[in-house]
């Protein structure tokens, strides 16, 4: 395989990468994969010249990335697809397809990724549909009846049995990475956090390692250090809010109120230290704005100690209770074969028996001295993605009490200098749904001039579509809320 290969946050100049013509492009990406990597980007070097593309892959045996560039033909921007054999760049070739105009030739679903209705250009797009007299379609959203986000969902049904479903979606499209490129440096920041609203801190995490990175500059132990606890106080957050989600599904609304009120302790540890219960305005480059004290400690401290004691208490309630896991178990399975297939990541990924997590196979800021453990459990259902996030909460709240005591010291903020020209850099995050990745690619004169997000639920969408199949359509709900899946960060 012809490729540069770099590390996690580690900047790259682009005369580094090697650029082949499609033929050896698609054979050396090809090559990756079958070695068991992973595709976690497929886009153009500058974002005003589409005819020269970067394939990023992960290794995560070897926590090494490889970055293989491809030249194509301005007037004939196309290549011989890989999704037949790798389906996990099936979604990744038609992004390129739907913002560049290439033409990946054999590709077996050339579907929308945010323009809901059209395929390769102005292609109207037809979707699927089963044959049958008693075959009926349900169609579900993108308005619905409560105040999530807007996306569409359409059912194949026979009864009450679901055969397919497909997922539309783009209403949230906001052109946040063109926003990016325009910004000023202040901007961008506010911009990141600004990607999925209730993943602040993931995103602006690997938004600020990417422009760090680019500008050569290493961040104090302590401000790494604050950095991970608050990724943790927003995982365990939002993993409370997602437990919450399930057990209201089946009815158990106790247990739905019991976690709400434990996610509100966690997010009031947040406000703690930021002054924000998502974490906004924390996070500058060179640091974090705000720093712990002793007060701030022993209240968060306080907090957390609540939630570590209620939330065993819940869970021992949710997980030995006989109506739950009759709805849980053996509910909306993806098995390990296809969530590697199809690149599942994340907790969706885990809750399938895939060793899988950024902050163990690319460690990043204060993981690389204090590390967490890898949990994963094989059943691939309602039930593990449930029971995966009560445990991953109980091991947040061990890396967060173990910091909390041993707090380094240094300053909390340092300056950031001028960004590398010609240069690139991709940054990987452990968010709570699963790997984030940013990457930033600069011109002669230091200006960004590519900046391409890639949420987790790119990713996962498409595991939920393998979730529902052969399920009945009263699940739904109770399957959707277990992938909990964000909108606006696979719209951008």
């Amino acid at each position: 395989m012809i490729s540069l290969q770099v590390q996690n946050n580690q900047s790259f100049r682009l005369d580094e990468i090697p650029f082949l013509d499609k033929h050896k492009f698609t054979d050396s990406v090809a090559e990756g994969l079958t070695n068991g990597y992973r595709m976690i980007g497929l886009f153009p070097l500058h974002k005003n010249m589409p005819h020269k593309i970067i394939s990023a892959l992960v290794d995560s045996d070897a926590a090494s990335l490889h970055l293989i560039g491809g030249e194509f033909q301005k007037d004939k921007l196309e290549f011989e697809s890989l999704a037949n054999q790798f389906p996990q760049t099936n979604y990744f070739e038609c992004e390129l397809a739907e913002n560049y105009g290439f033409i990946p030739i054999n590709h077996p679903w050339i579907r929308p990724v945010r323009k809901q209705s059209t395929v390769l250009g102005n292609k109207p797009y037809q979707f699927y549909k089963l044959e049958g007299a008693e075959v009926h379609e349900v169609a579900v959203g993108p308005i619905h009846a409560g105040i999530i986000e807007p996306g569409h969902f359409r059912f194949q049904c026979h009864g009450e049995l679901v055969y397919h479903l497909e997922i539309n979606l783009g209403y949230q499209h906001r052109g946040i990475e063109s926003l990016i490129l325009d910004a000023s440096t202040n901007q961008r920041v506010i911009l990141s956090e600004s990607i999925a609203g209730d993943t602040v801190v993931g995103h602006t995490f690997a938004h600020c390692s990417t422009i760090e990175s680019l500008a050569g500059t290493q961040i104090s132990l302590r401000a790494q250090v604050i950095r991970s606890i608050v990724e943790e106080l927003e995982r365990i957050a939002m993993h409370l809010s997602g437990l919450g989600g399930v057990a209201n599904d089946i009815g158990l609304a106790i247990v739905a109120s019991s976690y709400g009120r434990l996610r509100t302790l966690a997010i009031n540890s947040l406000a703690e230290i930021s002054g924000s219960r998502f974490g906004r305005g924390l996070f500058v480059y060179g640091g974090v704005r705000y720093d712990f004290n002793d007060e701030n400690i022993r209240q968060i401290t306080n907090k957390l100690e609540v939630v570590k004691n209620d939330s065993a208490v819940i869970n021992n309630f949710l997980f030995s209770s006989t109506g739950a896991l009759t709805r849980f178990e053996h509910t909306g399975t993806v098995s390990k074969d296809f969530a590697q297939q199809i690149g599942l990541v994340g907790v969706v990924a885990r809750s399938s028996g895939i060793e899988s997590d950024t902050r163990i196979h690319f460690p990043y800021g204060a993981y690389r001295y204090f590390p967490v453990s890898l949990i994963t459990l094989p059943s691939g259902d309602v039930f593990a993605r449930a029971r995966l996030r009560a445990l991953e909460i109980d091991e947040s709240l061990r890396f967060i009490f173990e910091q909390l005591e041993n707090l380094p010291g240094g300053e909390i903020k340092i300056n950031v200098g001028s960004i590398a020209p010609c240069s690139g850099v991709i940054s990987i995050v452990e968010g709570w749904r699963g790997e984030i990745v940013h990457t930033a690619i600069t011109d002669e004169v230091g200006n960004i001039v590519q900046y391409k997000i890639k949420d987790p639920s790119f990713n996962n969408w498409y595991g939920m579509n393998l979730a529902l199949r052969e399920t009945a359509i009263s699940d739904f709900p109770v399957i959707n809320k277990s992938f909990d899946l964000s909108y606006a960060g696979h719209d951008l």
